[in-house]
């Protein structure tokens, strides 16, 4: 492995870099950095890719927050050679030269439209060294919606001379701003990245003796809780990536990082994933057309290219997990939006007993139609809906909904099941012939008629090098994929093998060459750090590994132990109205 743990759930690090290069995402709620760092031939390279989603070059289009790139040094020190690299929610980068050691650290503002380099010079030679570098240079003009947007480089303290044996600071802030604007500093910004990094890692904090997976966690914890934008319309979760920011989609932020944030407890998470349903809201009619794919540039537009991808069961499903893992229930205007996605599945369901879907998540990147997650999430969202309509005390509709997922079981195992490739699995579509890797979302849902053969043609056929591929005969990639395969693997029993697959998962994502979190997808982007699947990483743990599930009398656990490990514990898991700690043991 490239890298190595150098804090249990805290940091990583390197000193094995040569002829390598990598980028990490790093978000607050006015910017993200995206920070691409290699060594080649002993000399180490930055550049720096920052995006303000908050200032749009146009108005209603899903890629357009302003994006501004700048590969030159802030200091000119010639050929930096490389020492060591370290991740722990700052990107630090250490180096020398004859003269000098050199530590750059990179991070974004908690909240201001704002990126930082500290620079740090600590003089080694026998003569004074002064630095040079401009305390002030604009570095981009650009017309946007509202205006000429200023990107700027400001450093916080003039050059000076450095004697022998003296370490120098000095704190470069990108900052954007409209040309009629003030520039926005702030004090103690790295103080406040290291506390918010705290406060996101602190919350399930997992220990299961395995450093790796307990790493891997703290730092999904991260990406997945760092990704949040204070749009105009309140504070949502977003993507990343470059392209996906001040934008919600049902897939990566109802099904994915809404369930995770209700076992956090965080007031923001939860503020984040309370606007996610809201803005749904306007598009949900009374003739039950499909919602939108996604609500981008603030709430003030939609982006719907590929049709109705199963959005409505992706809703129901995580919005009701995350009402049920806080204990509560949703208020008059929010169940209103789960009756809405009840309604439409009902009124989707077709002769063949099955739910109408024109796709799924992947908008037809590979072949879909009728498929076997909208199925899945159906089923899953349909049993999690009874349930908060019995805690409500509306038993005769619960029953209604209860018998609707029963016949909905019943019509996938006629509609997909079969054998395929010589396995007894589904057809992913009408049509299908390859093992998909999908095909194990019933089991996740809680369907194991045939999750003997379903789990293990993925094992045999799709799982590579420490991940999945999404359909057999190709190389395409999903890291979500990989994730509901081992959190399926966990809730269909197979403890074991779920371990092996979470720790090989952990170990090529946490400590390989493309660290530290979970991706979206290869080739397509090249394997781009999107917060959602890191929001799918946690939740591997917590339904997987602790098997954290719901009925009308509140949360359950059926957390079964690996062999190799002898206990686990999370503490401040928010669960049923509080903060708790769950403590398994053999």
């Amino acid at each position: 492995m490239r890298w190595y743990i150098e804090e249990t759930k805290r940091k990583i690090a390197s000193t094995n870099f040569e002829g390598h290069r990598d980028d990490i995402e790093m978000s607050g709620e006015q910017v993200s950095g995206i920070i691409a760092y290699g060594v080649k031939d002993g000399v180490v390279s930055f550049e720096r890719y920052l995006i303000y989603p908050l200032f749009r070059t146009h108005p209603d289009v899903t890629q357009s927050s302003y994006k501004v790139q700048f590969d030159g040094p802030v200091i000119d020190f010639g050929k930096e050679a490389f020492e060591k690299v370290e991740l722990d929610g700052v990107l630090c980068v250490r180096s020398r030269t004859n003269e000098l050691s050199i530590v750059h650290r990179f991070y974004p503002s908690t909240t201001c439209p704002a990126f930082y380099e500290i620079v740090e010079i600590t003089n080694n030679s026998e003569e004074d060294y002064i630095p040079e570098y401009k305390e002030y240079r604009r570095i981009n003009t650009t017309l946007c919606c509202r205006g000429y947007v200023y990107s700027e480089i400001y450093a916080d303290i003039a050059p000076r001379s450095i004697k022998k044996g003296e370490t120098f600071k000095v704190i470069f802030s990108f900052i954007t701003r409209f040309a009629n604007s003030e520039a926005v500093f702030e004090e103690n910004s790295l103080e406040k990245r290291y506390a918010r990094v705290k406060e996101l890692q602190d919350v399930c904090d997992l220990s299961s003796g395995d450093d790796i997976i307990d790493t891997m966690f703290a730092f999904a914890k991260l990406r997945a809780g760092e990704s949040i934008f204070k749009t105009s319309a309140g504070r949502v979760h977003s993507p990343g990536g470059t392209n996906y920011y001040a934008a919600i989609w049902c897939n990566d932020q109802s099904e994915y990082s809404t369930p995770w944030f209700a076992f956090t407890g965080d007031k923001i998470l939860n503020e984040a994933a309370e606007n996610a349903q809201i803005w749904f809201e306007p598009y949900m009619t009374d003739e039950y057309r499909p919602i939108p794919s996604s609500i981008i540039s603030e709430a003030t537009d939609f982006w719907n290219g590929a049709g109705d991808r199963g959005d409505a069961s992706m809703f129901l499903y995580g919005n009701c997990r995350y009402f049920l893992t806080r204990g509560i229930m949703p208020d008059e205007r929010r169940i209103k939006l789960l009756d809405w996605c009840y309604e439409y599945i009902k009124c989707n369901i077709n002769s063949d007993g099955v739910v109408f879907s024109n796709t799924d998540e992947l908008e037809n990147r590979i072949s879909s139609g009728i498929n076997l997650n909208t199925q899945s999430l159906s089923y899953g969202g349909l049993g999690y809906y009874a349930i908060i309509l019995k805690k409500q005390g509306n038993t005769q509709k619960a029953n209604e909904v209860l018998e609707i997922r029963s016949k909905l079981s019943e019509s996938i195992e006629k509609y997909f099941g079969g054998e395929v490739s010589g396995y007894n699995t589904y057809h992913y579509h009408k049509g299908c012939d390859a093992i998909r890797a999908w095909n194990c979302l019933p089991i996740y849902m809680g369907i194991t008629d045939r999750a003997e053969d379903t789990l293990r043609s993925i094992d045999e056929k799709l799982w590579n090098e420490g991940s999945v591929r999404s359909t057999e005969g190709e190389n395409i990639m999903w890291d979500r994929s990989a994730l509901y395969y081992i959190s399926a693997l966990f809730r269909g029993g197979k403890t074991e093998k779920a371990f092996e697959k979470l720790k090989e998962y952990s170990q090529t994502r946490l400590l390989g060459d493309r660290v530290p979190y979970a991706v979206e997808a290869y080739p397509e982007y090249n394997m781009r750090h999107l917060s959602g699947e890191s929001a799918l990483f946690c939740r591997v743990i917590t339904d997987g590994l602790l098997g954290i599930d719901f009925t009308e009398n509140g949360y359950r656990s059926n957390c079964l132990i690996p062999e190799e490990l002898e206990s686990i514990t999370v503490e401040n898991i928010y669960l049923d109205g509080e903060y708790r700690t769950l403590r398994f043991s053999k």
